[in-house]
């Protein structure tokens, strides 16, 4: 600690003791902000005093004990070995704590104190006396009364009295105060926090060295030099690395405990704001006087406790708040909240106080809580927008409970679908007696669809119908339902009437359901990419909107279903980044199981698969309710078309609802299955769900393109019986419909027809095929298509271009984790033709010498490719191909391009 007096500390006591000796008493007074050290000087004055052969009687006044009559000259006296029998018991006299309410107890403290200090000052006559007494403006006032006419005595004594205050905080006696401050002769030792010198010597010999200079400006601005809080500090950092609770935070509250109460009162109002706040603000919420808390914050600012009116770091405002009382917890709370609602604060930080209050009796309460649920929403942090509806329903009006119901359901679907189930029971009711407004209802509808509980939201839906004025708001739910619930939908429902009309978005999904329909209903694809992009930017991702997590779904299938794969792969990925860090699992499991459809109609098996195991693990399967066919079917259809059968049959004997096949959703997960029973030749069971697939998008009018491929794989699973005729049926019908001229659709379509026509023609075909497929990007029907050429070529004798194609087929369905497709390439050619055929290569380590250029060449042409498509597919010339080549046989010790490695075929996307 630092002393600074107007004589030196050491001087000033060594004066005071002298002067007892010779019989002239004196008084020193050490004054000092809060835990500054007071206590220490005290003691060490007393112990200085005892070595000299003085007599020493200490006393510790305590707020506690301001009530105890004579309390302190107890102490004292028996501290200096003198009976205490002649103090007035507690309670006898008239010492009420006030400092005497009439003029006979004053008086009678006085002829008792003239006693005591007749005594005292006999016994110093034999021996000087030292009086230590600390915290004096606690003593009790019949004590301080004592001690008044003590110190007024003191100076042809051998009696020396010592005491310490904080003069920053009103005594329990002023005029004991006055007496020691109006005496010239009485030495002063004031104590303040320590100096940033002071500090970095304390650190220097704890750790050993100098720490630095800006090691010590930290500790200097977060300890505010005092004495316990800078040794907190370093306990902390040397056991811990870091300030804590339980330390710093604890040295905190013990330099207010056993102080005035407003100390305690004025800290504990401030961490429960947790804001700067005012001296006025801190009285209310303290529930005390302002000039009171006003000297409190003075008083814990020249303690270095504060800074500006702040806690220094928030370890010690958590100390404050984890020592709280229930009852104090909940009552300043309580007062907070009122206080910032008052201010107009915002909803969030006004509920987040009325969580920890004990219902707070006001009319506001409601409102407030229901706008921090909508605005916690609308960030994001659904966690807590469920708790503070959770604790509007308990305190809700009856006539407003199924509203505030509905709101908590609507935020609960996005932790857990199954989680917000709980209030469609209530919300069904609600809805059917019309408590709840057109754009509660609709979110019910939607919910009940989700758990599959058709017929429920069929008879809401028939109730929302005859309401009059609601057309325009119903179409674009009809726009919804038809692409999504098909045969919920009303047909012929036309569009509004230009009449200024906007859909109201609570209500309707407008945009998003209508660039889905064009593709489904109408089989438009054209500038579809442009509407559903801007659907996605957009999209918030936090909004509050019932049913908007399948808004951003409506826009990403419209992309995939025109196989817009890279745009639809790239909002997948910047919509995943988005919901990353917030609690939104029902975003991240939709948007993962629209990565994994991606990924499947790329032919990206692993990544259909990662993308689809992580959907499902987001929230469990119950949770998917009546949609879990997207994901499930992604995740079947990627495990068949990788030999993973087992896996595959997991799933596809894994029950699911019935109404999951009702829905658009369900179609994925048909044509998956159709999938597997083809790869484990029950071709008739393929073939009925392929056809199923059919029937169902016929009664539902979705005749545009994209959706799922039924009539090929119907083709496909025909000609594995036999039937020829039915297969080329299909196909034609495909290829004769509107929008089939291009795409991915055509590409199957001209594979199947390929396979049904004369030899002559299918190379035609099937390199027609192949171009399309390389256009869209699918690489596992590019493997199929080429692998069907290669058997193509072979058919008509051109041996060595088959041997090039099943190369690269080959080279494309390793890469993609087609196993059972690289299996039957290599069984089924020949052996000169597999690529497993090609010799080792002479140079090992030559692979680690090509140029990115010359590696780029080699692995297009260990896929297969010629010279002249290398050439397109690099934009260079074949002269260039031919002399990378060159270089790539010298480096690798090979003669021909038939004996390149495969590895180089994974280096090339």
């Amino acid at each position: 600690m630092e002393l600074i007096a107007e004589r030196s500390g050491s001087r000033a006591v060594d004066q005071l003791l002298d002067g007892c000796s010779a019989g002239s008493g004196g008084v020193v007074l050490a004054v000092g902000p809060l835990a500054c050290g007071k206590t220490t000087v005290l003691r060490a004055v007393a112990e200085s005093a005892a070595r000299r052969g003085f007599s020493v009687s200490f006393a510790s006044c305590a707020n506690a004990e301001r009530q105890l009559p004579f309390g302190v000259m107890v102490q004292l006296f028996r501290a200096a070995g003198l009976a205490a029998d002649s103090l007035p018991a507690a309670g006898d006299g008239a010492a009420d704590g006030s400092g005497g309410d009439s003029v006979l107890h004053e008086a009678e403290i006085v002829r008792v104190g003239q006693r005591l200090c007749t005594q005292l000052i006999e016994m110093a006559e034999h021996k000087p006396l030292v009086i230590a007494v600390d915290d004096l403006r606690h003593a009790d006032p019949a004590s301080a009364m004592c001690l008044a006419q003590l110190i007024r005595r003191v100076d042809q004594t051998s009696v020396a009295v010592v005491v310490s205050d904080d003069l920053n905080l009103r005594p329990s006696y002023p005029p004991l105060r006055a007496e020691l401050l109006r005496r010239p002769d009485a030495d002063r030792i004031r104590l303040e926090p320590l100096t940033p010198d002071a500090v970095g010597d304390t650190l220097t010999e704890r750790f050993g060295e100098f720490p630095g200079d800006r090691c010590v400006t930290d500790f200097c601005k977060v300890s505010g030099g005092n004495p316990l809080l800078l040794q907190a500090m370093i306990e902390d950092y040397r056991s811990y690395g870091d300030l804590r609770e339980q330390g710093y935070g604890r040295a905190f509250l013990a330099c207010l405990y056993h102080k005035e109460p407003i100390l305690l009162d004025t800290a504990r109002a401030l961490a429960v704001l947790d804001a700067d706040a005012s001296a006025a603000e801190l009285t209310r919420v303290a529930g005390a006087d302002r000039v009171l808390v006003a000297e409190a914050l003075h008083a814990m600012t020249e303690a270095g406790l504060l800074h500006e009116g702040a806690f220094r770091h928030d370890a010690a405002r958590r100390g404050v708040l984890n020592e709280l009382p229930t009852d104090v917890r909940v009552e300043l709370h309580g007062r907070a909240a009122g206080l910032l609602h008052d201010q107009g604060k915002p909803a969030v930080t006004i509920a987040r106080h009325l969580m920890n209050a004990d219902g707070v009796d006001a009319a506001w309460t409601q409102d407030v809580l229901l706008e921090a649920a909508d605005l916690a929403s609308v960030a994001g942090n659904t966690t807590f927008a469920v708790e503070l509806l959770e604790r509007a329903l308990r305190t809700c009006a009856t006539q407003k409970r199924a509203g505030v119901e509905a709101k908590l359901a609507e935020i609960e679907w996005r932790i857990n679908p199954s989680i917000a189930a709980r209030h469609l029971g209530p919300l069904v009711v609600a809805a059917g007696s019309g408590e709840l407004a057109v754009s509660e209802t609709v979110a019910v509808v939607r919910q009940l669809l989700w758990r599959g509980r058709t017929g429920e939201a069929e008879r809401l839906l028939a109730t929302l119908r005859e309401i009059p004025d609601l057309a325009d708001e119903l179409y674009s739910v009809d726009q919804w339902l038809t692409c999504t619930y098909p045969a919920l939908a009303r047909r012929g429902v036309r569009p509004p009437a230009d009449r200024g009309f906007k859909a109201t978005r609570a209500v309707n999904l407008p945009r998003a359901s209508a660039v889905l329909a064009d593709v489904l209903v109408r089989g438009q694809s054209q500038k579809i990419k442009p509407r559903a992009e801007e659907v996605l930017r957009e999209l918030n991702l936090a909004h509050k909107v019932a049913g908007q997590e399948e808004d951003g779904l409506l826009a990403l299938l419209a992309l995939i279903y025109t196989d817009q794969l890279d745009a639809a792969d790239a909002w997948c990925d910047d919509l995943l980044r988005e919901v990353g860090s917030r609690r939104l699992p029902m975003w991240r499991a939709l948007f993962s199981a629209c990565r994994a459809e991606v990924a499947v109609r790329r032919g990206d098996l692993t990544d259909a698969m990662v993308y689809a195991s992580r959907a499902l693990a987001e929230v469990s399967p119950s949770s998917w309710g009546s949609v879990i066919g997207l994901p499930l079917g992604c995740l079947v259809l990627a495990y068949t078309r990788m030999g993973k059968l087992d896996e595959a049959a997991r799933f596809v004997n894994q029950s699911i609802p019935a109404p999951a096949l009702e829905n658009r959703y369900g179609l994925h997960y048909l044509f998956a299955r159709g999938n597997f029973s083809l790869a484990v030749e029950r071709r008739q069971a393929a073939l009925a769900d392929f056809l199923l697939c059919g029937e169902l998008i016929d009664n539902w009018g979705l005749n545009g393109s994209g959706l799922v491929p039924w009539r090929t794989s119907a083709a496909e699973a025909w000609l594995s019986l036999g039937n020829r005729d039915q297969a080329k049926h299909l196909v034609a019908e495909q290829l004769a419909r509107p929008g089939s001229d291009g795409g991915r659709s055509r590409a199957l379509s001209l594979r199947l027809l390929a396979e049904t026509s004369s030899s002559r023609r299918r190379p035609q075909l099937l390199t027609e095929a192949i171009d399309l497929l390389e256009e869209c990007g699918d690489k596992y029907e590019l493997a199929r298509a080429l692998r069907d050429l290669s058997r193509a070529l072979h058919a008509i004798g051109e041996h060595k271009q088959a041997r090039r194609i099943v190369r690269r087929a080959w080279h494309v369905a390793k890469r993609y984790d087609a196993e059972p497709l690289c299996e039957e390439l290599l069984t089924t050619c020949s052996e000169d033709s597999a690529p497993a055929a090609a010799p080792a290569v002479q140079r090992p380590d030559g692979i680690k010498l090509l140029t990115d250029a010359e590696r780029r060449v080699a692995s297009l042409a260990a896929m297969g490719y010629t010279n002249r498509e290398i050439a397109s597919r690099l934009f260079v010339t074949a002269s260039t191909v031919e002399q990378h080549l060159t270089r790539v046989f010298r480096k690798l010790g090979l003669k021909r391009r038939e004996q390149l490695p495969d590895e180089l075929g994974f280096s090339t996307a």
